[in-house]
């Protein structure tokens, strides 16, 4: 599992191998004392250039926020005023400084491969990877205080001057009934009639649902202007969310990357007017763009800041959204989006709902009405193979369970109770997942391709008539992953407890446990998410269990492994008698 030490060993190797530096007296004009202070915190930061080279590498499809997190280092490390007073005073030595770096990249590229369990997710949090370990502060304190200035550079303010014309007033409730620190009232007024907004301004209120131009500036510490991203914001009414045309422009080289569209829900809040947005995995960088409402606590001495993110209307009654967000070490973000019309498309949520109604006509494309499919006398048996598969640390559970008919075919693509299944249809519809099966010695054998292949299969032992399960059957699984900074086990729990009068009872559970790992320290936490609780009868004859919850009715095929009926397969999942 990644650790802190991966960079820090390349660090140390490289601080360790001695730096080549330019001699004092090269030129008259630079104190050589800042000179050499400059080129060992070049020199230093060349290892975290080589950790952005692997993230572009192993995950080259964020390039864009890969590209971005190590802007956002460089830039609150004052990597680029370091580099201009080299580049003036030390331009041919700037080869040799980053020699030592480079002759070890090779190394540290393995060490990163061989401790990296999701280089996607490890490089998403390249800003913060970047700033633990290639802390130029603490891995070079004298030199970093003495170059102090030439880090600061020529500061680019993001907040325009407070001034504001006499006309605008207060700048209506939202201006005077809003905390904004460390940005002044007037800044943010200003910075909303940039985008077209007049005052006064009032937040909350019914929302109007649509398409939002908008503008988000990454900075240092609300000051240096670090980065620009455009992007195509659209609210629609059952509370879907897109974001797209989506790109992003590098202040310091001027490079625009276009990055790609994300999708979700929202929730809003009439009475505030704050808004926010929910996201699967996939799309979760769509929660850091409409960043949750709420507190911040500063980083060190910092002042707390706090997170916004709001709808509002000018005098005009345009919508308008506000979003101020503190994030990592010293940095911030600041969003102005606009009104620019109806939504156009149809919603994510429109989408998911048209997809799972799709996916349930397939699912039950091949589905006849109870027991008018092949009876149980029809029936060869269910062939059931369970192996273990290895995942770095984890090991999971692979499971298949295949149909196989007294007239010599195997049907691959088992979903419910075999006596549901329309043979003739299927066959029509889906012949791939059909196949010819034989007895050979005291195994099965199926065919693949034209030849026969043993099957490592055993047959389930079925039910009898109106069968009373006995006890709680339980599985459950666990998945450990990691990051450089990270680990955390993921685990979930489903049980089936069935009780007297054949009634049963379903309990579900999950939780994750996590261990941060600072080289320093060692931090542990859990946290679990609700159970889930639900029950009703049930009956159990052959390969078919019927469970009744009301009027819903799930009939799904079911098997005991061997006799002793310690495992009970469930629709495909074993479960273990407790």
């Amino acid at each position: 599992m990644p650790t802190s030490h991966t960079i820090r060993a390349g660090l140390l190797a490289l601080l360790g191998g001695g730096l080549l530096l330019p001699a004092a007296g090269q030129s008259p004009e630079p104190d050589p004392a800042l000179l050499r202070a400059a080129a060992t915190l070049y020199a230093t930061a060349q290892v975290g250039a080589v950790v952005r080279d692997w993230c572009l590498k192993v995950a080259p499809a964020q390039r864009a926020t890969t590209e971005q997190g190590y802007a956002a280092w460089r830039a609150a490390a004052g990597l680029p005023g370091i580099e201009a007073y080299l580049q003036r005073h030390a331009a041919a030595q700037l080869p040799a400084l980053r020699a030592p770096a480079e002759e070890r990249r090779a190394q540290l590229y393995a060490e990163l491969d061989r401790a990296s369990q999701n280089p996607a997710a490890d490089c998403r949090t390249i800003q913060a990877q970047l700033t633990e370990q290639v802390n130029l502060a603490t891995l070079n304190p004298q030199e970093y205080a003495l170059t102090q200035a030439l880090r600061r550079g020529p500061a680019a303010p993001v907040t325009p001057p407070p001034a504001v014309s006499s006309a605008s007033g207060d700048g209506g409730p939202f201006i005077t009934g809003t905390a904004f620190s460390p940005l002044a009232r007037a800044g943010v007024q200003a910075l909303l009639g940039k985008a077209g907004g007049q005052p006064p301004y009032r937040g909350g209120g019914p929302l109007k649902t649509g398409t939002y131009g908008c503008v988000m500036q990454q900075t240092n510490d609300f000051e240096t202007l670090l980065s620009l991203t455009s992007y195509t914001l659209t609210l629609y009414s059952d509370q879907g969310v897109r974001v797209t045309d989506q790109q992003y422009r590098s202040q310091s080289s001027g490079a625009v990357s276009p990055l790609k569209n994300l999708e979700g829900t929202y929730r809003y809040q009439p009475a505030t007017g704050e808004l926010s947005a929910q996201a699967d995995f996939a799309n979760d960088d769509l929660t850091e763009l409409l960043g949750p409402n709420g507190r911040y606590d500063g980083v060190g001495d910092d002042e707390p800041l706090y997170n916004i993110f709001r709808v509002l209307t000018d005098r005009s009654g345009t919508p308008m959204i506000y979003g101020q967000q503190a994030y990592g070490y010293r940095d911030g973000r600041v969003t102005v989006c606009r009104y620019a019309g109806a939504a156009q498309g149809t919603s994510p949520v429109a989408q998911a709902r048209q997809a799972a109604q799709a996916e349930a006509e397939r699912l039950n494309r091949y589905r006849l009405k109870s027991n008018a499919g092949p009876t149980l006398a029809q029936i060869e048996g269910l062939l059931h193979t369970y192996e273990n598969e290895y995942v770095g640390i984890n090991v999971l559970g692979r499971e298949t369970t295949i149909l196989l008919l007294k007239d010599g075919t195997a049907y691959l693509n088992l979903r419910w109770s075999p006596n549901d299944l329309d043979v003739a249809a299927s066959r029509r519809g889906e012949p791939k997942a059909w196949t010819k099966w034989r007895r050979q010695g005291g195994g099965y054998e199926l065919l693949e391709g034209g030849r026969w292949v043993p099957s490592k299969g055993t047959l389930g032992y079925p039910a009898s008539k109106n069968e009373a399960i006995s006890g709680s059957y339980r599985f459950f699984s666990a998945y450990t992953s990691g990051t450089l900074m990270n680990g955390a086990t993921a685990s979930s729990e489903d049980t089936y407890r069935f009780g007297p009068g054949q009634q049963f009872t379903r309990l579900g559970h999950s939780g994750v446990a996590g261990t941060l790992n600072t080289g320093a320290a060692v931090t542990t936490g859990a946290a679990s998410g609700p159970s889930t609780r639900a029950g009703g009868t049930y009956t159990f004859s052959g390969y078919t269990l019927e469970l009744r919850r009301g009027v819903e009715v799930t009939r799904t095929y079911a098997f005991y492994w061997s006799r002793d009926k310690k495992n009970l397969n469930i629709g495909g999942t074993t479960y273990t008698r407790e």
